[in-house]
């Protein structure tokens, strides 16, 4: 009973109207799920084994090789961050998919999973900057490691700008939710 009274109201003359959702609301869930969507498939795609460190630096340096002096233990250790760098992304997609359905369903809760997996998202991000200082610390052209330590902050920076702006869109958004 209580959900058909939760998504249903009356009117003056005491008939049933449906409540409606706003419109900005289906459109930021739209992009969510693009978004979200879009990177729980890259996620799930980069545990398969198509983001193997060793094998990326080894084919990327033709002739000497600039990463000869790196160890196995270093290669592993690389590929576990990443991997856990991975396994955070999907974590954190999956929360914000979760979070966004629930406050499609007009429900406030959903919220919270939405910025616990933003959160979760930012950490898995800062995380994985740590391959690129190494990365940045074994690399022969010191130009070429600014630009990947560069690269990895201004991406760290536009992620951040993105979850707040989207954070704030959907806060709008809660006045309209139950």
């Amino acid at each position: 009973m209580s959900q058909l009274v939760d998504d249903f109201q009356l009117s003056e003359d005491n008939s049933v109207v449906e409540k409606k959702r706003p419109s900005f609301l289906l459109v930021l869930f739209i992009l969510t799920c693009i978004g979200a969507g879009f990177g729980l498939i890259m996620g799930l795609i980069n545990l398969t084994g198509f983001n193997d460190i060793e094998s990326q630096l080894r084919n990327a340096s033709a002739g000497a090789s600039p990463f000869s002096n790196l160890s196995s233990a270093d290669f592993d250790e690389m590929q576990s961050t990443q991997d856990f760098a991975n396994i955070m992304s999907i974590i954190a997609n999956v929360l914000c998919l979760g979070g966004a359905f629930i406050m499609f369903k007009m429900r406030k809760i959903g919220f919270l999973p939405y910025v616990a997996g933003h959160g979760v998202a930012i950490y898995g991000t800062f995380v994985g900057l740590g391959i690129l200082d190494k990365m940045a610390e074994i690399m022969p052209v010191k130009a070429a490691a600014d630009i990947m330590q560069l690269t990895g902050m201004i991406t760290m920076v536009i992620m951040v700008i993105f979850a707040i702006a989207f954070i704030i869109m959907y806060g709008v958004n809660l006045k309209h939710l139950k």
